[in-house]
């Protein structure tokens, strides 16, 4: 400490002390004041969710549908004998279609069920007026965590990436009913499809420009950039009508969308689309296939272990029911008179 001057790192001669003695928990990417903060409210709220199974009491319906989802996952036994089965009925959705039409006409299940799309599709408040909600549409996610890995310059770090992934997603197509040969196609098109997404959509730099993603446009300009898809018989099917504006988080790739998704591309989008929806589903199923999907995720964030099955049995409930676990958690440890002085200082 005595060789570091504030003048030099005045970060390194503020931290000091708690850089030597500061601990990563072995499931968490970091550690920190707010990493700590997050650890005592799960720990409270781990207690809280044991002790309403527990007794079987609930302080609304929301909570009690949260405990339901909980007890679901600490159900290994029952996951273990599931297996891959659960997923294999929704992925052979996917399995059967035979062109770009057999996927329009199931559009509107596909969104509602999760399953992947060429592109996404949600609502949201208006940022101009949250009064209101507008549809909001952008590209899928890549595969790697920003487009910037893509480059040629980042070759190297490319290829390790995919290559982690692709072991990952091997392993679990195995356990899949497709043939090997099938498992190998569904593989390299995955990584061609994806490999054309990352050409079309945002960097995280671009999206760190938040104003820039609100672009009102047309439907009809929308709907016409986004053939062959029938976007129009999209939103009529979901909404009971066809919003007038839509908001396009990435204009430049509605714009190069005919390039990802086309007749052509179909086989390409289809295998992505196989293998996205599966990774999206190894969370919930068996504890081996839950330990198999998040493989690549903590070679990414540096995450030895992954978290104990009462943990993610927690975070899931809590993801799902964030509001309500939220609106649970603030009464149970805030009160109102807290809730009081926070609206008097907002």
């Amino acid at each position: 400490m005595k060789d570091i001057r504030i003048q030099d790192d005045l970060y390194e001669y503020v931290n000091h002390d708690w850089l030597e003695t500061a601990v990563i928990p072995e499931d968490k990417p970091t550690t920190g004041g707010f990493a700590t903060l997050a650890k005592d409210v799960e720990e409270k709220l781990l207690n809280d969710f044991a002790e309403m199974v527990k007794e079987d009491k609930y302080p609304d319906k929301y909570l009690e549908n949260a405990c339901r989802v909980y007890k679901l996952v600490l159900d290994v036994k029952r996951r273990h004998k599931d297996g891959i089965k659960p997923a294999l009925k929704e992925l052979n959705r996917i399995y059967k279609l035979k062109n770009v039409s057999a996927l329009n006409r199931n559009l509107k299940e596909f969104v509602l069920d999760d399953l992947a799309l060429p592109f996404a599709i949600g609502v949201e408040a208006d940022m101009m007026d949250t009064t209101k909600h507008c549809v909001m549409i952008q590209g899928p996610s890549t595969i790697l965590p920003d487009v910037t890995y893509y480059k040629e310059e980042a070759a190297q770090q490319r290829d390790m990436m995919l290559g982690l992934w692709s072991n990952m997603v091997k392993a679990i197509l195995a356990q899949t009913k497709l043939t090997p040969e099938e498992q190998e196609t569904y593989l390299a098109n995955t990584l061609k499809f994806d490999s054309i997404i990352a050409t079309l959509v945002k960097s995280s730099e671009e999206w760190s420009e938040y104003t820039k993603i609100y672009n009102p446009m047309k439907v009809g300009r929308v709907a016409s950039l986004l053939k062959p898809i029938k976007f129009k018989k999209l939103l009529e099917s979901l909404f009971g009508y066809v919003p007038e504006t839509i908001i396009v988080a990435d204009p430049r790739f509605l714009k190069g969308f005919s390039t990802l998704f086309n007749e052509e591309n179909f086989e390409l989008y289809k295998s992505w689309a196989y293998v996205i929806s599966l990774l999206g589903c190894t969370s919930v199923l068996s504890e081996e296939l839950r330990e198999l999907g998040g493989m690549y995720r903590r070679a990414l964030s540096g995450v030895a272990v992954m978290p104990s099955v009462e943990k993610y049995a927690y975070q899931l409930a809590s993801s799902i029911y964030s509001e309500p676990v939220g609106l649970f958690y603030g009464r149970k440890y805030f009160g109102e008179e807290a809730k009081k002085d926070i609206i008097a200082m907002v």
